[in-house]
């Protein structure tokens, strides 16, 4: 586990946004995690124009704005912020304007919203309710970020091509072989094989302890934010 004063979040929280390392924290923290906010601003009826214009914007005025020094260590969650914050950037008619007058100020190099238009329209119908749609494509951001984290390292170690093979081991949503095959291309036993799988998952579920950390005020609240997105990945 990452240790405490090192999180983004709890970094941006105890200063603010005031000096230059934990701005760095923040922009980091909005790479990482625009698509759900692109996804909520698409689902209030922007196209994919405004909603580029709007998202670049939103976190354009979060970046210059200094709000948040006047939130307290206690604010607790990256996301809840988010959702709340960015609802109320766009009932800010004012604010809209500001989007269209600004026009390609770039926050956000990363944002590229062919490659998001694609995930959305990869996603199931979307809910009702965009609240709950934007805490699904949170927690699937979270979960695919700390496999990405994951494969990284396997790759490092030169072993890519065994993590593409089990994979789909770890979360259990997408397709795999069944250990007998597995054991045959990997060339070792079944139970060889079932040993790595047990590896990888505990080294995935610090890694994804890693990643959650970085998102909430105090590391006290990692293990109830994962059952908390683990819940909402589950449709419950």
């Amino acid at each position: 586990m990452p240790q405490f004063q090192t999180t983004r979040w709890s970094m941006v929280l105890a200063a603010g946004g005031e000096s230059e390392k934990t701005r760095q924290a923040l922009s980091d923290l909005i790479e990482g995690y625009w698509y759900p906010v692109y996804g909520f601003v698409r689902s209030q009826g922007f196209n994919q124009e405004d909603a580029n214009d709007l998202v670049q914007s939103y976190f354009a005025t979060m970046m210059e704005k200094g709000t948040l020094g006047t939130l307290r260590p206690e604010a607790g969650r990256f996301r809840s912020f988010l959702l709340v914050s960015v609802r109320n950037f766009l009932h800010n008619e004012r604010d809209w304007r500001r989007a269209a007058k600004r026009g390609g100020n770039q926050v956000i190099e990363s944002l590229d919203t062919l490659a998001a238009e694609a995930r959305l329209s990869d996603e199931p119908a979307e809910a009702a309710d965009a609240e709950k749609t934007f805490e699904r494509r949170w927690a699937s951001t979270v979960v695919q970020r700390a496999i990405e984290s994951l494969a990284s390292e396997f790759e490092a170690a030169g072993q890519a091509d065994r993590f593409k093979l089990l994979r789909g081991l770890l979360t259990g949503d997408e397709p795999t072989l069944p250990y007998r095959e597995l054991s045959e291309r990997m060339q070792m036993s079944e139970a060889g094989v079932k040993s790595v799988v047990h590896r990888m998952r505990k080294r995935f579920g610090v890694v994804l302890r890693g990643e959650v950390l970085q998102t909430v005020g105090k590391p006290g609240d990692v293990e109830d934010e994962i059952r908390y997105l683990l819940r909402v990945l589950a449709g419950n």
